[in-house]
């Protein structure tokens, strides 16, 4: 039986600040490095949208891999906490390799593309998964999970904001001239700067010492083998995470579809470039606004029930936006607001019900596996991108678009049904998916203290 303790703010708080840190690296990732790709790389937008797809791919593996690793991992910090540490000033090396401009034809840009994103994703990976699983060892309470949700996604968003804002600032400040240095000189600042996020982590959070043996150790080819039969029996065994698996990546088409598209719907649709550098940044402070508002309903409430909700908004958020033909900026900034603070309900909730599925795991199975119940779901995530990325250079593609020239008017429409009928479709599935979800509040406290009767 297993005493729930509440967790202190400032282990909370020093945890949460993490993804600022992180989000420096992942809305770059998200929202910038496709349009560098099409319009600075000069790469072919099918070619470019191949490469988030591959690379995806790649991380769904290499996350399962590194949760793995994590798991097994044995220091004096913790199993976790130590890659925070070690591990971080690999990811900002790798930041800033993936924004060289190098001079060659289609197949060598599009191969450097691949193998730098592949080593920007693993590097991330090699950092964040450990993180992630720290806040199913800090924490123990679902109601707590969801604050830290709320908490984490505000300070996400703040660091996507940030960045979103400076890299374009940098950029300009350093001499578009000398775009073969300057991107890379951008992201070397901006990556150094998340470095001291990492570390405050670290020093305000600590493993329980009880916890430390609740997965297996060492590091033979028998452990990898009892590793993949572990993964195999979790996607069995563990219901929960399965939906929360197909709705995370469900969800994260629609809400990725819609950001990565922003860049160019500002830029064309609007004809505003110049407002790009504050559009951008908006779309992520509504998301950063509305995270502690969602984390706040899912602890009243229910975390299925609030996902629900989040839902009927983004449903009518999609609809509005898609029908709407106004192009004043202030009219498509409410829009977006709306769209925005709805999606970002899924982030919370996602992060707030994955760690429940650890505690559920143990349950089922008798080992807690945080590590790769959150490898496991980091690769949902990836699918879910590298299926947006695909996709989105391939429609991109099909409805006519051509870098830095006016767009016709199909491809203005196009534009708008990318933006908005894909996702809706991602955010109806993800409502079927989580309406069977069964891991109640209630449920979860009764598997942590013992005394849960699935009769």
């Amino acid at each position: 039986m297993s005493e729930i303790r509440p967790l202190a703010r400032r282990g909370m708080l020093g945890w949460a600040v993490g993804d600022f840190g992180f989000n420096i690296f992942w809305q770059t990732l998200n929202l910038l490095l496709l349009p560098f790709y099409t319009d600075v790389l000069g790469l072919n937008a099918a070619l470019a949208g191949t490469v988030f797809l591959i690379a995806s791919l790649w991380d769904g593996f290499a996350d399962t891999v590194i949760g793995a690793i994590a798991d097994r991992t044995r220091t004096r910090w913790g199993s976790y906490r130590p890659y925070l540490i070690f591990a971080s000033p690999l990811l900002v090396v790798a930041f800033m390799l993936a924004f060289l401009t190098p001079d060659w034809e289609q197949g060598g840009l599009f191969l450097y593309a691949l193998l730098s994103q592949i080593f920007l994703r693993t590097a991330y990976s090699l950092v964040s998964i450990p993180y992630s699983s720290l806040s199913a060892r800090i924490s123990q309470d679902s109601g707590e999970r969801s604050s830290m949700a709320g908490w984490r996604m505000f300070f996400a968003f703040s660091g996507g904001a940030f960045v979103t804002f400076v890299m374009p600032q940098l950029v300009q400040s350093l001499g578009e001239e000398t775009q073969s240095t300057t991107y890379v000189l951008a992201a070397g600042l901006t990556g150094l700067i998340s470095l001291p996020f990492f570390w405050i982590v670290f020093a305000n959070t600590s493993e329980p010492e009880r916890l430390r043996d609740a997965n297996p150790s060492g590091f033979t080819v028998a452990a990898s083998v009892e590793d993949f039969r572990a993964t195999v029996r979790m996607a069995f065994a563990n219901g929960p995470l399965v939906r929360i698996f197909g709705c995370i990546i469900v969800s994260s088409l629609a809400f990725t579809m819609t950001n990565k598209c922003l860049v160019y719907y500002v830029t064309y649709y609007l004809e505003r470039p110049d407002l790009v550098p504050r559009i951008v940044p908006f779309a992520l402070v509504i998301n950063l606004l509305f995270a502690p508002f969602w984390a706040g309903v899912a602890r009243k409430i229910d975390k299925r029930t609030t996902w629900l909700v989040a839902n009927v908004v983004s449903v009518v958020a999609y609809l509005l936006f898609f029908f709407s033909t106004s192009r004043d900026p202030v009219v498509a900034s409410l829009l977006i607001a709306l769209i925005s603070a709805a999606n970002i309900a899924y982030q919370v909730l996602f992060w707030a019900m994955l760690p429940d599925t650890v505690e559920y795991n143990a349950w089922k199975t008798g080992q807690r596996h945080d590590g790769k119940v959150f490898g496991i779901a980091s690769f949902a995530k990836q699918l879910a991108l590298g299926i947006n990325g695909a996709l989105l250079g391939f429609l991109l593609v099909t409805i006519g678009y051509t870098p830095n020239v006016e767009q016709t008017a199909d491809t203005l429409w196009g534009l708008k049904a990318i933006m908005a009928l894909i996702p809706l479709a991602g955010v109806l599935l993800s409502g079927w998916l989580i309406w069977g979800y069964p891991l109640t509040r209630e449920t979860h406290r009764a598997i942590v203290e013992g005394s849960y009767d699935a009769q």
